[in-house]
C-alpha cells in the first residue's frame, strides 16, 4: 500500500492510496466465493467453484466492483492508523483507477479534528437557584390526573363549559376551503382553550345534531403563517356531547391511583411535590450545562471547522426538528409551508447553531484528553445491562446493544458525561 497525504483547508486531509493486485487478491477470492454461492455454477457445489471459473463466468471487473467497498474500508483505516491521522465522519471517496490486472488507486477526503485553545474556563462562575414548588403547581398535577381518569357520560342537552364534544368542522377563507382545514370526529373540551380564541365559546349551548357557522380571526402569532392574523369562516357539526364526571378527591382516590403506595391525599401531594422538585432540578442542571458550554465556546479559539462537520450536524438537527414537529401532531411539510421555507433553506439556517454544537463537542474531547479521563469496559457493560433490563424478551435488541458500534456510542456518551460533571463541580456554586 502506497499513501500520499495532502493537507487541505478547513481542517481536511486528502489521502491518495494505491493498493497492489497482490493486496487485493484475498478480497477478490472471497467475493468470488460469495458470487459462486449465489450463482450456483454448474458442476461445482455452492461456494466451491475455483476463482478462475467464477472470473470467466462473471468477469473480473464485476468481481472487483463487488469487492470494492471491502477493499477501500480495510486500507483506508489502515492508512489512517499508519499515518496517525484522526478523522471525523465518513470520507468522500473518489476512484482514480480500477481495472483488472492493475493496482487500485483511490482518493479519500475527510475532515480531521480541528485544534482548539480552550479559554480560562476556571474563571466561569455560575450558580444554582433554590427550587420552590407552589401549591398551585401540585394542584395542577392533581387536576390533570383527575381529568385523565374522568368518566365521559353521553348527554342529550346543551353543551356547557367543561363538557367534551365530538365535532366535525371545516375552515374556509372567502368561502374557499383551506388546505388541511377539515377534521372529522374531532374531540374538544370547552374551557381548555386549546383551539384558537373564541372557538370553544361558540360551542356553548349547542346540542348533538346541531350545525353552527361563525367567523373568527386567527391569532397574529399563529404557527401557520398563511392564516396568522386573518379571518376565517368555520362550519361545525356537533356529533355528540359528553358530561365529564371527575373522581372525588379523597384518601380512597390516593390509594387507587398509587396502588396503595399512598394512604392519604396528603401523602400523594407530598410525592407529587417531590417529583416536581426533581423535574425543576433536572431542568436547572440542563440550563446550567448549556450556559456553561456556550461560555466555553465564546472564550475558546478554534482552527477552521470542517464544513462536513457543520453540514452533518445541521442535518442531524433537521431530523431532530422533524421528529419534534411530528410528535406535536403536525406534518413537517405543513410546518415548512407555514415558515415559507424549503427543507434545504431551513437546514442552511441551522448551520450557525450546528457550528456551536460542533465546537462544544471539540472542547469536550479536548478536556477529556487533558484530564486523562477513561471510560472502562465495566462502565460500558453496566450501561448496557441497565438498558437490557427494559427489553427482557427481545434478543435482537440485546444483540444490537452489545454491538461494537453501540459500545463506541456509549463510550462517547459516558465520556461527555464525565467532562460535564467535572466542569460543573469546578464552576457552579450552590
Amino acid at each position: 500500500m502506497n499513501i500520499t497525504v495532502k493537507q487541505l483547508p478547513k481542517s481536511q486531509v486528502e489521502l491518495t492510496i494505491e493498493i497492489s493486485t497482490l493486496e487485493m487478491q484475498p478480497f477478490l477470492e472471497k467475493t468470488a466465493t460469495k458470487l459462486s454461492i449465489e450463482l450456483k455454477i454448474e458442476g461445482f457445489r455452492p461456494g466451491k467453484a475455483p476463482y478462475n471459473i467464477v472470473k470467466a463466468k462473471v468477469g473480473e471487473m464485476n468481481i472487483m466492483q463487488e469487492a470494492l467497498d471491502s477493499i477501500i474500508s480495510k486500507y483506508y483505516y489502515d492508512a489512517l492508523e499508519q499515518e496517525k491521522i484522526v478523522t471525523i465522519g465518513q470520507p468522500k471517496v473518489e476512484i482514480g483507477k480500477l481495472a483488472p490486472g492493475n493496482p487500485l488507486v483511490f482518493k479519500a477526503t475527510a475532515a480531521v479534528l480541528p485544534k482548539v485553545k480552550i479559554g480560562a474556563w476556571k474563571k466561569i462562575k455560575l450558580s444554582r437557584q433554590p427550587i420552590e414548588i407552589k401549591d398551585e403547581q401540585v394542584q395542577k398535577v392533581i387536576d390533570d390526573i383527575l381529568k385523565m381518569r374522568a368518566k365521559e357520560n353521553l348527554v342529550q342537552r346543551e353543551a356547557k363549559t367543561g363538557d367534551k364534544l365530538e365535532i366535525d368542522f371545516e375552515v374556509f377563507q372567502d368561502k374557499v376551503p383551506i388546505e388541511h382545514g377539515r377534521q372529522a370526529k374531532y374531540p374538544i373540551i370547552i374551557g381548555e382553550n386549546k383551539f384558537i380564541p373564541g372557538f370553544e365559546d361558540q360551542l356553548i349551548g349547542v346540542k348533538a345534531g346541531d350545525t353552527k357557522e361563525f367567523e373568527l380571526k386567527f391569532p397574529d402569532e399563529y404557527y401557520q403563517k398563511s392564516l396568522a392574523g386573518k379571518k376565517a369562516e368555520f362550519r361545525v357539526k356537533i356529533n355528540s356531547v359528553f358530561e365529564i364526571e371527575l373522581s372525588k378527591l379523597d384518601d380512597a382516590f390516593a390509594k387507587e391511583i398509587s396502588g396503595e403506595q399512598f394512604k392519604t391525599i396528603d401523602e400523594l401531594k407530598d410525592n407529587i411535590k417531590k417529583n416536581l422538585e426533581q423535574e425543576d432540578k433536572t431542568k436547572q442542571e440542563q440550563r446550567l450545562e448549556i450556559e456553561l458550554l456556550e461560555k466555553l465556546v465564546e472564550i475558546s479559539e478554534f482552527e477552521d471547522i470542517p464544513e462536513l462537520l457543520i453540514s452533518n450536524e445541521s442535518h442531524k438537527m433537521m431530523h431532530e426538528l422533524e421528529s419534534s414537529v411530528s410528535q406535536q401532531g403536525f406534518k413537517f411539510e405543513d410546518y415548512l409551508k407555514s415558515l415559507k421555507k424549503t427543507k434545504e433553506k431551513l437546514e442552511h439556517e441551522l448551520q450557525p447553531q450546528a457550528e456551536k454544537r460542533v465546537k462544544t463537542a471539540i472542547i469536550s474531547r479536548e478536556i477529556y484528553q487533558e484530564q486523562k479521563f477513561i471510560v472502562s469496559p465495566e462502565e460500558i457493560a453496566k450501561e448496557i445491562n441497565e438498558t437490557i433490563k427494559h427489553y427482557p424478551d427481545n434478543p435482537d435488541m440485546k444483540q444490537q446493544l452489545e454491538s461494537n458500534s453501540y459500545k463506541d456510542y456509549l463510550k462517547n456518551v459516558i465520556g461527555n458525561r464525565k467532562v460535564i460533571d467535572f466542569l460543573k463541580q469546578k464552576v457552579i456554586s450552590e
